[in-house]
């Protein structure tokens, strides 16, 4: 059974792999970095949009983030994630740091500006985490709690109860009105999610989906929540073909 929740959640990770960083705005925002990281402040203000060029006190402020960064060598930099909001022009990009005894998060968001559509920078954020964290939100069933892994049978369980209930349907001779039932028996109900990382989760009723269960997670180094919703669709298709009388039933009346 353990070696099927690693095989199912290998495929679900797969699926919620995320579209690449532009290779311009990954580019845009190492080099703003390098430029804060090396005090260049003759670039630091070239790279920045007019809303930032005009704040009065951007150089402290970059000043007190370059003081804040980890001494030594960068060993690893690498995009993690970004968001491009419906409608909008800029990209915020996620970047993670790595030296040896701390990694660093910079969230970067990029505008284009000009008639050659270079991209300025609207706003930095660099937020230092404790060694040892990006490893803990990586996905893995060693040393999880009961709590983690009822939670993962249950998601796992939740959609495939669905769609076995609306094929019962389907073959149930007798169900009027067939294709409603199917449908219905697809419907869950609220969202359960859990962090995996930390094992707290919640569950919000004022929801309804069709099967609906997956993983997901703001970038590449958050934890993993997974979601899933309860298949009260499937229980009341369970229920009415349950009370339905059978052939036997029928020919004794």
């Amino acid at each position: 059974m353990k070696t099927w929740f690693v095989l199912l959640s290998l495929l679900f990770v797969a699926g919620c792999a995320r579209a690449p960083l532009d290779p311009q705005a990954d580019r845009a925002a190492r080099d703003f970095y390098a430029a804060v990281h090396a005090g260049d402040w003759s670039r630091v203000d070239a790279s920045l949009s007019p809303a930032m060029a005009r704040a009065a006190n951007r150089r402290a402020a970059f000043e007190q983030v370059r003081r804040a960064l980890p001494p030594g060598p960068v060993r690893e930099v690498r995009a993690v994630g970004w968001t491009r909001p419906d409608g909008a022009d800029h990209v915020s990009a996620v970047h993670l740091y790595r030296f040896a005894d701390a990694d660093v998060v910079v969230n970067t968001a990029l505008a284009p500006s000009g008639p050659g559509g270079s991209l300025q920078v609207a706003s930095f954020l660099a937020n230092r985490l404790p060694k040892g964290v990006v490893e803990a939100n990586r996905f893995s069933l060693a040393g999880k709690s009961p709590q983690h892994y009822g939670f993962l049978a249950t998601a796992f369980l939740s959609p495939l109860v669905m769609v076995a209930v609306a094929a019962l349907a389907a073959m149930t001779r007798g169900l009027r009105f067939k294709i409603a039932w199917m449908a219905l028996a697809l419907v869950g109900v609220g969202s359960a999610w859990f962090n995996w990382t930390t094992g707290e989760g919640g569950f919000t009723a004022a929801q309804i989906s069709l099967v609906n269960m997956g993983f997901g997670r703001a970038t590449d180094i958050s934890p993993w929540i997974i979601r899933f919703s309860m298949p009260v669709g499937a229980l009341l298709v369970l229920a009415r073909l349950l009370l339905m009388p059978s052939r036997r039933d029928e020919a004794a009346a």
